[in-house]
């Protein structure tokens, strides 16, 4: 006979949300690191297995984003973490689209970013890993 002990399960569900939410941050920081990176090149995507790497990190984070809101309990501002993340890659993948349909592009190599799009997501990733880090310390804090 197997004893399922509900406190259990309801605290490692807490562990896989502050999991989650550091993932975030570090997911934050790629953000940052990426849209530099991008703009340190002319607005051109490198061409690195490294960039590859982070980009894809950054772009699937929105599927687990989803999945965290579907299977996850969050409470109060914590909820705020993916649904931010969300929308931020949303209107990302909007304004991609929109950019591409504009231009005559074929290659995604002759795509070229706009240094303002570039530096609000370097704004989004230093208020994204606020967020982060807030809802990280907010049980520690006496508010």
């Amino acid at each position: 006979m197997v004893d399922i002990n509900f406190t259990n399960i309801l605290s490692a569900l807490s562990e896989f949300e502050t999991l989650y939410i550091v993932a975030s941050y570090i997911i934050a920081v790629f953000i940052w690191l990426e849209s530099t990176w991008v703009l340190n090149n002319d607005g051109k995507l490198p061409e690195s297995n490294i960039f590859a790497v982070v980009s894809l990190a950054t772009s699937s984070w929105l599927v687990v984003s989803g999945l965290a809101l579907f299977f996850l309990e969050f409470n109060g501002l914590s909820m705020s973490v993916p649904v931010a993340y969300g929308i931020y890659s949303l209107m990302g993948w909007i304004y991609g689209a929109r950019l591409i349909s504009t231009k005559d592009i074929d290659d995604p190599k002759d795509i070229v970013l706009p240094a303002k799009y570039l530096n609000f997501c370097r704004s989004f990733a230093l208020v994204f890993a606020l967020l982060c880090g807030f809802v990280l310390a907010k049980p520690y804090l006496p508010i």
